[in-house]
């Protein structure tokens, strides 16, 4: 790099720089010209500066930082640099007319902050729907009922085809006077518990936020406010499929999205637009226990065990069969904590399990 055109801007300007700044490349070139150049010290570390503040600029996202905070931070770098540029002798005119163009630079960061920040906000409430946009949308093509509850106590909402809805305090739910002949589609924000008559030959859309829920005859709960970062579907009973809507829809969305069973939950992220399916936080059983039902079991093969744990409910439990094939329990089944029991067998064989995907994968090195 020639003297005559070295400084700041033709440092920000440089690949190789930039590089070695933020990832270490080029460290022995760079090392070398700092030691042949003392003259330059100040400078470099200067530009070093100046790019590691955008870079750290780039990361941030309203998420995890606050607009004002960093926006006040940006003023009060501009203030201390103004006061420099207007302390300068204007005689001396280098030293000057340099940290004039570090005082534009940084202004133009704080201008590139701002408009990342503005950016990110037009994005997201451009792809974001709410519950009044959607209730706007269906009200154009047929009449709506609407129930909102903003009492303390649950509400209970019977709909045209005897489905029960339970709103949740400062929930609300819309639906049609009648259901269409070929589907039942309602509208909801908030909190609510739905309990859905079986039709096979109409299915059952509920539209929240930017997801959609279809099912058949089931029961679920749906968490979904309008101020919220994140949307949840909990399955109860029966299976549902969850998938976006978005303002631009594909030929058949549904192939995008998951298929919950009972004790399962998909979370979906607002920002990220990202569906993810774990098991609920405490499974229950599916189905009810008979009382002559085996509980207590001895001196058998802990696969059996594993495999009772399967149907009552309705988890998958994964394990590699020839590695425990040898693992004899003796224990009694709790009737409600399906992780209770987990963590019961998998100390008595030695092992640990974990959820992969709503499934329960079982790691052990075997029994002798």
């Amino acid at each position: 790099m020639k003297d005559d055109n070295f400084g700041c801007e033709s440092l920000l300007n440089d690949d190789s720089f930039i590089n070695w700044v933020l990832y270490g490349k080029d460290s022995f070139v760079w090392e070398e010209f700092v030691l042949l150049n003392p003259e330059h010290k100040d400078t470099i570390i200067r530009a070093s500066q100046i790019i590691k503040e955008l870079h750290e600029a780039e990361k941030i996202t309203p998420s995890s930082a606050d607009e004002n905070k960093v926006w006040t931070r940006i003023t009060t770098t501009l203030e201390a640099e103004s006061q420099e540029v207007n302390a300068s002798d204007p005689a001396e005119g280098r030293p000057a007319e340099g940290r004039y163009r570090k005082y534009k630079l940084v202004v133009s960061a704080a201008f590139l902050v701002l408009m990342l920040f503005g950016v990110w906000h037009f994005y997201i409430s451009k792809n974001q729907i709410t519950y009044r946009e959607l209730v706007t949308h269906a009200g154009n093509v047929q009449e709506l009922k609407e129930y909102i509850n903003s009492g303390e106590l649950p509400l209970k909402v019977k709909l045209p085809d005897g489905s029960v809805v339970t709103l949740s305090k400062n929930s609300k739910l819309s639906y049609p006077k009648q259901f269409e002949k070929q589907k039942r589609v309602v509208l909801m924000s908030g909190d609510a518990f739905f309990e859905v008559t079986k039709d096979p030959f109409r299915p059952f859309f509920v539209y929240a936020n930017e997801t959609i829920t279809k099912v058949l005859g089931t029961s679920f709960r749906i968490t979904a406010f309008d101020d919220e970062k994140k949307v949840t579907v909990n399955v109860r009973t029966g299976r549902v499929s969850v998938y976006k809507q978005s303002r631009i829809q594909t030929a058949d969305p549904e192939t995008m999205g998951l298929v919950l069973l009972p004790n399962q939950k998909v979370t979906f992220d607002r920002e990220s637009e990202s569906l993810v399916k774990n098991l609920i936080e405490i499974p229950v059983p599916i189905v009810t226990v008979p009382a002559n039902e085996k509980k207590t079991f001895d001196e058998v093969p802990v696969s059996e065990i594993f495999t009772q744990l399967e149907k009552r409910y309705g988890i998958r439990i994964i394990y590699d069969q020839e590695q425990i094939s040898k693992c004899i329990v003796s224990m009694a089944l709790q009737n409600e904590s399906l992780y209770d029991n987990l963590d019961v067998i998998c100390k008595t064989i030695g092992g640990s399990y974990k959820e992969v995907d709503a499934q329960i994968v079982i790691e052990s090195q075997g029994c002798q």
